[in-house]
């Protein structure tokens, strides 16, 4: 088990009454029972019985008692909303376990936060076409700070969620949306999710978060741009026709015979299209892009196809990926991080393409967090989609870490 920080932090100061508390604990022990027994005594040393929030994160190894895990815990820290999920793999501190049984949990104790629990599924749509009727679901309005999403990928339509809850938000605000997809299974029927005492294993829950926490997310992408960028000429739903009035794949391949010999072979691996999130900016930059893969071209017909729709007067640029450049993005984004104060807690959700996939090295993610932040408590899950905002919206990614950093307001606070 690893929890947060390591022994030999010496003696803790019990914290002030109403200071915001947040722990964080890892168990890798493959019988469920013990690595939930394991969790709930390391989370009650810090939060004891007064928990506001609490997140559960399950390798498929436990999916069978996965519930039970979690109400352990709810019994002993006795949070007011819980949310889990499981996934393909889990981490926490600065531990990620693929491959291997793993649970995580971070609970959090911020007096004064909102925290509202909703769920949609089977029997409980998302009210997705009645504005009104969502912001009772969800209870998202001009106060919120932020929303914490979990969903099963096979039967949740995410994009049109995301659509519908950042429509709830007044023109002037932007409530950050994170989280991600259930990558405990590769089929239908046996992800699941869970909000409270619930376990379902379609559709999604969430929980809203209001008062005086502020939640942030860092998005790495891991690519940069490759060449110029480009206008779209020609486009309909997935394939661009044309860039610039010319044939997609033929802007595509003279640009490609121009790049140096290191990123022609980085292209030759994988091709990836940034979108730009703002065409009023005159120059564009790390930020400024929506990556999606390129999954198909035919030079015949000149087309590209992308993994997101496309339109026509859009501005794209051809990325690549490697493990130096998501290296180097992360790293920076976090340094970014630095420039603000200092959080209370953070939730890791990364790809599951990410880890040892591309990293030569285990816990690249984690590792570099404790390098760059300290050692705040952390955990999350490897997801098979991350949620998180470029810009002013929030969308749905693959091939990213998206860092959720939560921060207690006008307050000192506890990390453990």
């Amino acid at each position: 088990m690893t929890s947060l920080p390591s022994e030999s932090a010496g003696p803790r100061d019990e914290p002030a009454d109403g200071a915001p508390v947040a722990a964080a604990a890892l168990s890798r022990h493959h019988d469920t029972r013990t690595a939930a027994t394991e969790l709930a005594e390391t989370l009650y040393e810090t939060v004891n019985e007064d928990c506001d929030l609490l997140m559960v994160f399950g390798s498929f190894h436990h999916r069978a008692a996965f519930p039970l895990a979690v109400e352990t815990l709810r019994q002993t820290i006795h949070p007011s909303t819980t949310i889990g999920v499981t996934a393909e793999s889990v981490l926490g501190g600065d531990v990620e376990c693929e491959g291997t049984a793993g649970i995580s949990a971070l609970a959090l104790r911020i007096p004064g936060m909102d925290v509202r629990g909703w769920s949609a599924g089977p029997g409980v749509p998302l009210r997705a076409a009645d504005p009104d009727a969502l912001r009772e679901q969800t209870g998202i309005d001009a106060q919120s700070k932020g929303v914490i999403l979990l969903a099963d990928p096979f039967t949740t339509p995410v994009k049109h969620v995301l659509r519908a809850l950042s429509g709830l938000a007044p023109r002037s605000t932007t409530i950050p949306i994170v989280g991600g997809l259930a990558s405990g299974a590769s089929q239908p029927g046996h992800n699941l999710i869970i909000l409270d005492d619930q376990a379902q294993s379609a559709g999604v829950v969430g929980v809203t978060l209001g008062g005086p926490v502020d939640i942030s997310c860092v998005v790495s992408q891991g690519c940069r741009p490759v060449g110029t960028s480009h206008v779209i000429t020609r486009a309909k739903g997935n394939t661009i026709h044309e860039l610039g009035g010319r044939p997609a794949t033929e802007v595509l391949h003279e640009q490609a015979s121009e790049l140096p010999k290191h990123e022609k072979m980085l292209l030759s691996r994988g091709l990836f299209v940034g979108q730009v999130i703002n065409e009023h900016k005159s120059h564009f930059g790390r930020g400024d892009f929506l990556i999606r893969a390129v999954t198909g071209m035919d030079n015949e017909t000149g087309r590209l196809i992308v993994g997101d729709q496309v339109r026509t007067g859009q501005t794209i640029q051809f990325h690549v990926r490697d493990a130096e450049t998501a290296d180097e993005d992360f790293n920076l984004l976090l340094d970014m991080q630095q420039l603000h104060d200092e959080p209370l807690a953070g939730l890791l959700v990364t790809c599951n393409g990410r880890g040892t996939r591309l990293f030569n090295e285990e816990s690249h993610d984690t590792r570099t967090i404790r390098r760059r932040l300290g050692d705040i408590p952390i955990a999350g899950f490897f997801a098979a989609g991350e949620i998180g905002p470029i810009g002013d919206q929030s969308f749905l990614h693959g091939h990213t870490a998206c860092l959720v950093l939560i921060r207690a307001l006008g307050t000192n606070q506890r990390r453990i």
